[in-house]
């Protein structure tokens, strides 16, 4: 797995080894495979032109997925990402070059945990940073992998009111879970068929491929990347039905964008696992933007394994304008 990274050495200011791809269909056409994403905004410059872009663009959670190789690459074997948020500022257009930045900002030892935050981002040929965002890893004293304690459970404000765009029924769906969505069990092809899309045209690491160096690992076996979507191709509620979302219309208080989101990690991902989704509408406010009146509304995906351990707090933001 290469050679592991002292905790004690790391500064403030340190540069992470850089990932960079030339934007090509080959890359996205694998990425939508993965990750049942062939949106024809994607695929069809038409499709893309009737949303207001001159052609198709790319997905952003594959920069994500960039990002996620930049900081595993890195942490070689001797820790895991604990936490990840971006916002997108920029589309990915055919064409783009495109590479990572990530930067350390700080270590901390918190709860006994040996930690490394960073400033990260994807970068086009224009030196425009695409998605900017924030990450913190977690070194493993003894190359072994724990996960972090689970967190209490957000809090969910009382005290939001109707704007010009944000309504009574969509405040009522605050803190109100939807029904669990139940994933198809992971498969092992699905942990190195994600991995090799998310790489290409590089070859994944090794511990991503092979049973035999996982084992060598800090999981002690084939565990998925972090930012792995076990609900691909999964028969559940698509995120752009939850109740409180409105599509993608063109009149205003339907025009809507991707904010962002942010990640929190926990227990790895296995072969075998059958993972279980709770979603529930955590905050939505109004404010002012360039854009006029601007709903922020933030969902939060909770997700466990069949045993009942916690895996991910994925919180999306959606903004209609």
């Amino acid at each position: 797995m290469g050679q592991v990274h002292r905790w004690e050495t790391i500064r403030a200011g340190d540069s992470l080894p850089v990932i960079e791809r030339t934007t090509g269909f080959g890359h996205w056409n694998r990425y939508a495979a993965v990750n049942d994403e062939f949106i024809d905004v994607h695929m069809d410059s038409a499709a893309a032109q009737a949303a207001g872009q001159p052609d198709v663009f790319g997905m952003g959670n594959l920069r994500i997925g960039y990002v996620h190789n930049a900081l595993h690459d890195w942490l070689a074997g001797g820790g895991d990402i604990a936490e990840f948020g971006c916002q997108f500022r920029q589309l990915n257009f055919l064409g783009d070059c495109l590479r990572t930045q990530c930067v350390v900002t700080e270590t901390a030892q918190r709860d006994g945990q040996r930690l490394v935050s960073l400033d990260v981002a994807v970068l086009n040929q224009k030196d425009e940073s695409t998605m900017p965002g924030t990450a913190t890893v977690v070194f493993f004293p003894d190359g072994k992998g724990s996960a972090l304690p689970e967190p209490p459970a957000t809090v969910v404000p009382g005290d939001r009111a109707p704007g010009v765009h944000l309504d009574d029924e969509t405040l009522g769906w605050l803190g109100r879970p939807l029904e669990p969505d139940v994933a198809l069990p992971v498969g092992a092809n699905d942990i190195k068929r994600w991995a090799m899309a998310t790489y290409y045209p590089e070859d994944p690491p090794a511990e991503f491929l092979d049973e035999e160096a996982a084992a060598r690992g800090p999981w002690g076996e084939l565990v998925s990347p972090r930012d792995f979507n076990p609900f691909a191709w999964t028969k559940c509620t698509p995120p752009d039905t939850y109740p409180w979302m409105r599509g993608m219309g063109t009149e205003p208080g339907r025009r809507g964008l991707n904010g962002g989101q942010r990640n929190r990690y926990f227990a790895p991902i296995r072969v075998g696992d059958v993972i279980t989704s709770v979603v529930t509408l955590v905050d939505a406010y109004e404010k002012e933007g360039r854009l006029g009146p601007m709903m922020f509304l933030i969902d939060e995906a909770r997700l466990t394994n069949q045993r009942g351990e916690l895996v991910r707090i994925g919180q999306r933001t959606t903004i209609y304008h």
